[in-house]
């Protein structure tokens, strides 16, 4: 995760806005999900760990993030314990080829049944970035198309993870990216939603929580401008941190949480999430988001 002197060669010029992956690298990844998917809905823990690391990044929906087999494997030991699962599939939508790295993203359909509950079908899309020469899970992100009732899917203990920690490099791109959030914070608090769409480039993907993909500009910022436009909703403390980054050749990758304290009328709360956030540079040589998702804990 060190910034490297290819990168910073790279990062004189433009990022490349999309770069498509090979038959064989996909025939790959598609192999990986089918064998993830037998092994989910079988029950076998430990064939479900063969391509995370001990730098594996695990973000659960509705739960805290992760980092390790160590922690990945209690997370998935909880969800068997508690759940029956009768099918489970994913379904690659987009991949993009950042050099080093690939980005991979995807929809999901987990049929599961939690003790004494109805059947239920955990439906939405997801966010892994593979290490290209090992094959390995750097990180994964993911989230339901529609919001659901918690008691749906397993309670999962996260007393025992580490809390998540706040990136304290100084270089010259991390701190930009940092400023990039601090920008977001201003225009989420100030209900800028229109403006905070333009933090995209035109043919982004944004993946938030319970709803779907998010295709391009005419799909990102109508959406903007409906969830934070201006009204009776008061954002009254908020924080986006960055808790790590991935210098990939053709992209930043960065790991974020946050924090909104909120107030609607009589109505107030707090709400606690994270992102993955993957950042490439337009014609100006600005910070921009090419894709992002977001979930809550």
């Amino acid at each position: 995760m060190k910034l490297s002197v290819t990168f910073f060669l790279l990062a004189i010029g433009m990022f490349a806005q999309e770069s498509r992956i090979n038959t064989n690298l996909r025939k790959k990844i598609e192999d990986y999900n089918t064998s993830f998917a037998a092994s989910f809905i079988n029950g076998k823990t430990e064939d479900l760990l063969k391509a995370y690391t001990d730098e594996s990044i695990l973000m659960p929906e509705h739960s805290r993030q992760r980092i390790g087999k160590k922690e990945i494997v209690d997370f998935y030991k909880q969800w068997k314990t508690q759940a029956v699962i009768t099918s489970y599939q994913k379904e690659i939508v987009d991949l993009q080829d950042f050099g080093n790295y690939i980005l991979e993203i995807g929809t999901f359909n987990e049929d599961l049944n939690v003790k004494e509950q109805k059947p239920y079908s955990y439906s939405g899309k997801y966010m892994v970035l593979w290490k290209k020469s090992s094959m390995t899970i750097a990180s994964e992100i993911w989230g339901s198309n529609t919001y659901f009732d918690d008691k749906l899917i397993p309670e999962i203990d996260d007393s025992a993870v580490s809390p998540t920690q706040e990136d304290t490099a100084s270089d010259k791109l991390t701190l930009e990216v940092k400023e990039r959030n601090n920008k977001i914070k201003e225009m989420v608090q100030k209900r800028l939603g229109e403006e905070h769409a333009k933090m995209f480039l035109p043919n982004a993907m944004y993946l938030t929580y319970y709803t779907p993909i998010l295709s391009g500009e005419k799909e990102i910022t109508p959406y903007f401008a409906e969830h934070e436009k201006p009204g009776t909703l008061v954002i009254e403390e908020i924080s986006i941190k960055t808790s790590g980054i991935i210098f990939a050749q053709k992209a930043i990758v960065e790991f974020g949480f946050y924090s909104v304290d909120w107030k609607d009328g009589d109505s107030k709360g707090n709400v606690k999430g994270k992102s993955m956030n993957v950042w490439q540079k337009n014609d100006s040589g600005e910070l921009m988001l090419f894709r992002q998702m977001v979930n809550h804990d």
